[in-house]
């Protein structure tokens, strides 16, 4: 279900102004203090943690109406942001101070649902990270990556590289290499450079059942 900001609300803030930034534009980085907090209007963003060995995992995608929890908590508890938050593509988005965010949580109960939607929501896509992540084998997480961002992305073809989707799944290339070969064997995709075509996505889907 999608979650819908009080936008009535904050268009009558004059506290809130609007923001754009081009895709690939890194809004926040690991131990940056919060000044705001980011309502995304348009667009896509990526927040990832990188390991002290400098490899990246994905923790989760803002979207349209979705802000990040991660923010927002440091902005209530007063710690420094823990991750990275980048875009994917253009986005535009409304800001709201970090001293309104605090304010409102104490005297605007839509407010107050919002942010308990977003964190209830977040608990949810992250424990399915945790799980994918203990219990499912790193094919099975590629297939079902692809299948995703298919969706996502509402196209077949998929502009990407290996090593953006050994970032996303916490691999390295070359092992995310040998398994798109592998898939591509086995006919689901087809690869060319900077592209992945999926091929048969009822197959790619079985293949993760398997």
């Amino acid at each position: 279900m999608k979650i819908q900001p009080p936008l009535d609300f904050l268009l009558r803030q004059n506290s809130v102004t609007q923001i754009t930034a081009p895709a690939k534009t890194i809004i926040c980085r690991s131990g940056d203090s919060c000044q705001n907090l980011i309502i995304i209007q348009t667009g896509l963003v990526r927040v990832s943690h990188i390991a002290a060995d400098g490899r990246s995992i994905s923790l989760y995608h803002i979207g349209e109406n979705e802000s990040c929890i991660l923010t927002a908590s440091c902005i209530i508890n007063h710690t420094p942001f823990p991750a990275i938050a980048k875009t994917e593509t253009a986005v535009t988005g409304y800001v709201i101070p970090a001293q309104k965010v605090k304010q409102w949580m104490q005297s605007e109960m839509q407010w107050q649902q919002y942010l308990f939607s977003l964190l209830s929501q977040r608990m949810g896509s992250l424990i399915e990270l945790v799980n994918s992540l203990a219990f499912q084998q790193l094919d099975k997480r590629l297939a079902s990556w692809l299948l995703q961002q298919s969706e996502l992305e509402n196209t077949l073809t998929l502009k990407t590289t290996h090593q953006f989707i050994a970032d996303e799944l916490a691999s390295s290339r070359e092992v995310i290499s040998r398994l798109l070969k592998d898939l591509e064997h086995k006919q689901l995709i087809g690869l060319s450079r900077g592209y992945i075509q999926v091929h048969d996505s009822s197959g790619l889907g079985d293949y993760c059942k398997k």
